[in-house]
């Protein structure tokens, strides 16, 4: 058995950009026009594009794969709960905390 200490806890901060919101909606082929056409979601409530949840939620992926020190992790699950949109160029901090069973 591995003894080594894993960080218990990592974030990462990102600004999301609108390259980044085109590469995702080319790669999982949600290409919903509310996250890139900037004339339809300036007639929606929103008023601007929106970023792909999903794209967000990714973001746990890189933390596990990257910044907890070790391959031996097994990503399980994921509860998400958006409370309001991200918009393209906003910086957003995704934290992530490591339970063991």
């Amino acid at each position: 058995m591995d003894t080594k200490i894993f960080p218990q806890f990592a974030s990462i901060t990102k600004t999301i950009t609108s390259s980044d919101v085109e590469k995702f909606a080319e790669l999982s082929g949600d290409k919903n026009a509310l996250h890139v056409s900037e004339e339809f979601a300036r007639e929606t409530k929103y008023g601007k594009r929106v970023v792909h949840g999903m794209l967000l939620a990714s973001l746990f992926s890189q933390i596990v794969g990257m910044h907890l020190g070790t391959q031996k992790v097994l990503y399980l699950s994921q509860t998400l709960n958006f409370k309001h949109p991200v918009y393209i160029n906003e910086t957003i901090n995704t934290e992530f905390k490591l339970k063991h069973f």
